[in-house]
């Protein structure tokens, strides 16, 4: 039994409160003034905060990208080749070596890629296989290329490979991964999601051609040590019905990335001349899939990037879904999102799954929305005009795209690189808690102190609304303090 004594209480959207929080077994079991207990550990004057939910993580892959090489730091041609060198005694143990979040626009040498050949240097024989850090693309040594994509026409492939032939390449190296080095990567995932406050996730699982995770994963939901809520990533209706599974979506892709220059636009991106992107799905086609799974009560989202592939789910959606969006369809990412798109979102009540880590890496002066969006920059994540249609955000960190700690993420809301689209620090923590749950159909159960919830708390010395300092100093989850100390 915990008892916070006059602790101050932020759990937006309500007001903030000084009270007593008692805590007993998995429940919040009393807010208000309470009376000495003797059996209850007593803490004085802290700060509580609900836990924080990820609303868009893919776990496996940030699992990985612990357990494998990340290039997120690299910051030469020259540091990137010698990270992936100095991994090739255990690539030859495993019989491959993967790597992430190579992002060529950061390094010294602006916008180089490796190529096919270069990457051959380093060993012809071991599959090389690096994800760019939005996902959207891959580079491949020759090995790679034949192990991955042996029945496709891309002998004269250009580097990197993107689109389709990306997203099979992706699946497929997913597939050769051990089944316990996929367990192994979803408790590090868990591990290092406590150790930043997030006791909750919209966990992005599977693909278009498997969902053997999302059994791999139950197996282990247990020890992993967050609520979880899974989206299978497969259009396949009546197999994510088989497996129980409620929700449909996640990274089913619309369109692809901006790095990449395969997000769908309405106009040609403005260093690329005639380059509109790419749409993944036919009208048609995007129209039966919401259809079904709108008919078999399942919540959907989509990732919609560009602002021709948010019109295109959109107009999706208001073909078959009701105004007041009872099953809560999302969108995911939302990136560029001008004012009619905005009202069109609104008039369904749809929730935007947002990653507010965006802006801080690409959305800078000189940064990439304005390489490959020139003035159109300015309705890339607009969060403020979007809340104040009455949009519910939900945060996420796309991770392994980004890093999972919304203490960051909070910081990017409040930092955003065009002040009109900045929010406050209480609409950025309602992101991230009570609208996170909101949108994975969990208010009742996580997201807020309340009375019969269940107790995953964050505990402060200080007040993060004052300091800006959103790291926790415990973590509480079901009632025990899970990481750090009151």
């Amino acid at each position: 039994m915990i008892l916070f004594r006059n602790a101050l209480v932020h759990s937006p959207p309500k007001k903030s409160i000084h009270a007593d929080v008692l805590i007993e077994a998995e429940r919040i079991a009393k807010v208000g003034r309470i009376k000495p207990m003797a059996e209850a550990n007593v803490h004085e004057s802290k700060t509580i905060l609900p836990a924080y939910i990820d609303s868009h993580i893919h776990l496996l892959e940030y699992g990985l990208s612990l357990l494998f090489l990340d290039l997120r730091e690299a910051k030469s041609r020259e540091e990137v080749l010698d990270l992936v060198s100095s991994r090739l005694p255990e690539a030859r143990n495993r019989g491959f070596l993967y790597a992430f979040n190579l992002a060529p626009e950061r390094l010294a040498e602006i916008d180089w890629q490796p190529q096919t050949g270069e990457l051959d240097t380093i060993d012809k024989r071991i599959p090389i296989f690096i994800r760019r850090e939005d996902g959207h693309s891959v580079f491949l040594n020759r090995a790679a290329r034949r192990w991955l994509l042996y029945d496709q026409p891309i002998e004269g492939a250009s580097d990197p490979i993107s689109g389709r032939f990306n997203e099979l390449a992706v699946e497929r190296m997913q597939e050769r991964i051990p089944v316990e080095l996929r367990k192994e990567a979803f408790l590090a995932a868990g591990k290092y999601l406590v150790s930043k406050g997030v006791t909750g996730a919209a966990v992005l699982i599977g693909d278009s051609a498997h969902l053997e995770d999302v059994e791999i994963y139950r197996e282990i939901a247990s020890k992993v040590g967050i609520e979880a809520v899974l989206f299978p990533q497969n259009p396949d209706v009546e197999k994510v019905c088989e497996l129980k599974l409620s929700r449909l979506g996640g990274c089913i892709l619309i369109d692809g990335s901006f790095g990449s220059r395969t997000a769908a636009l309405r106009e040609p991106y403005t260093d690329a001349p005639g380059n509109m992107g790419i749409l993944y799905f036919s009208n048609s086609e995007l129209a039966n899939l919401v259809k079904c799974a709108n008919e078999a009560g399942l919540q959907m989202t989509f990732h919609a990037i560009g602002d021709e592939a948010i019109e295109q789910i959109i107009s999706a959606y208001e073909k078959f879904i009701e105004p007041v969006n009872p099953l809560r369809h999302r969108i995911e990412h939302a990136e560029l999102m001008p004012p009619d798109l905005i009202q069109k979102a609104m008039d369904l009540n749809l929730i935007l799954g947002v990653q507010p880590m965006f802006e801080a890496i690409w959305g800078q002066d000189g940064g990439l929305y304005e390489k490959r969006l020139g003035e159109r920059r300015r309705w890339t994540n607009p969060f403020r005009s979007q809340l104040e249609q009455g949009l519910i955000l939900a945060a996420g960190s796309d991770a392994p795209i980004t890093t999972p700690d919304p203490a960051i993420g909070i910081k990017a809301f409040l930092t955003h690189p065009i002040p009109e689209e900045r929010i406050s620090p209480q609409q950025a923590l309602a992101a991230y808690t009570h609208d996170a749950a909101f949108g994975m159909h969990l208010e009742a159960k996580v997201g807020s102190i309340e009375e019969g919830l269940q107790a995953d708390l964050l505990v402060f010395d200080k007040d993060p609304l004052k300091t800006l300092d959103f790291h926790p100093k415990a973590v509480i989850r079901r009632g025990k303090v899970v990481h750090g100390s009151i």
